[in-house]
């Protein structure tokens, strides 16, 4: 037998043999505020990151201009 095909008939004979039992889960209104602040924290953590590595960001985007030429010192 195949590796694959031992893996996947062990996986049927488990799911098969364990029967799955009903689960009676309640989510209250707090759940879903904690899913939304943790949503806007992210997205809030994101803005924040690319405002800092905003100068990395812009000059990669950017086209490589020629080096500016150092003037001449005069002594």
């Amino acid at each position: 037998m195949k590796r694959s095909t031992m893996f996947i008939s062990l996986l049927v004979f488990f799911m098969v043999s364990n029967p799955f039992t009903i689960a009676h889960a309640y989510l209250d209104p707090g759940s879903g505020s904690m899913l939304l602040q943790l949503l806007l924290g992210g997205v809030t953590g994101i803005v924040v990151i690319a405002k800092l590595y905003w100068q990395r960001v812009k000059g990669f985007f950017q086209r490589g201009d020629s080096p500016r030429s150092i003037p001449p010192t005069t002594d």
